[in-house]
């Protein structure tokens, strides 16, 4: 165990809520930030669909932390019901706490209820799945998907987060934003993953150009070899928020041009449909639905 103040991997503590994040250094130095609620958050955030289960070394090890201050932390989201225990005594899971706040971020602005149909009746038309993102750091998570029944399909579903530098969500996100947005969001990104860079700026240098040319985005097989994908922005009526929808299918079935000739209306289709729904500014920063 780690004494008190110390840390795991050799990073200060006050580093830990800067890992991987779009904040600034002085976000975190504000009064107003508070580094423990950070802290927590950080520590939710390590459970994921292929992690499931964590004991409180693995999170140390995952966030940076001293092992004592994980222990406070867990045991503190456990008393809230944030975390539960898994199925060993030395393991935690997430608790329904968790579900609710996830819940409310989804149904929030009404988007999700309102794609769903709209993306099902394209997945089954098509024999597809459909995807729609949301941008989180330095990922698009995944607020709504539908997928046919019966076709090759990938481990994704409603909380996914996808590499924002290797997925049709993430190239259409970062073809539709602003180019100073998109400058400094690919300088943290490259980053954070300097020995991938080189390959990742090419794919998203080609995806940008093919949205300005034709209004969309290409990923094929490059996320998952026998995948092939589309995709497109979902712009809020004022410009300022983005969200991107997928689709794609097996490469044997879903090829170049049956995506462009098909698809790709289909989809720029539903991005009109769902776009009206992203809530707009208001002056003095009150945000409003359409």
């Amino acid at each position: 165990m780690n004494p008190p103040g110390t840390c795991v991997k050799g990073r200060p503590l006050n580093s830990f809520a800067m890992d991987k994040t779009d904040m600034q250094e002085e976000d975190t130095k504000h009064p107003m930030f508070v580094t423990a609620l950070a802290r927590g958050l950080e520590i939710l955030k390590c459970f994921t669909a292929d992690r499931q289960e964590l004991g409180t070394t693995e999170i140390a090890r995952e966030t940076g932390l001293a092992q004592s201050t994980v222990w406070r932390l867990c045991y503190t989201l456990t008393t809230l019901g944030y975390l539960v225990p898994g199925r060993t005594p030395d393991r935690l899971r997430i608790g329904a706490g968790v579900l609710l706040l996830g819940h409310a971020a989804i149904t929030h602005t009404g988007i999700a209820e309102f794609a769903q149909p709209l993306m099902k009746e394209l997945a089954d038309s098509f024999e597809v799945s459909v995807s729609l993102g949301e941008r989180y750091r330095d990922g698009m998570v995944i607020v709504q998907r539908s997928e046919a029944r019966g076709i090759l399909s990938v481990n994704l579903h409603v909380g996914s987060s996808l590499d924002l530098a290797n997925s049709s969500l993430g190239w259409a996100y970062l073809a539709a934003i602003g180019d100073e947005a998109r400058e400094a969001l690919m300088a943290k990104l490259r980053a954070s993953a300097p020995d991938e860079w080189e390959a990742k700026s090419r794919d998203i240098a080609e995806a940008i150009r093919n949205y300005r040319r034709s209004g969309f985005v290409f990923n094929l097989g490059k996320s998952h070899r026998d995948i092939n994908a589309i995709g497109v922005p979902v712009i809020s009526a004022d410009g300022k928020r983005v969200m991107a929808l997928t689709c794609g299918g097996a490469r044997s079935h879903m090829t170049r041009e049956r995506l462009v000739s098909v698809l790709v209306p289909e989809l720029q289709a539903l991005a009109q449909r769902i776009a009206p729904l992203i809530p707009v500014d208001e002056p003095g920063g009150a945000r409003r639905k359409r």
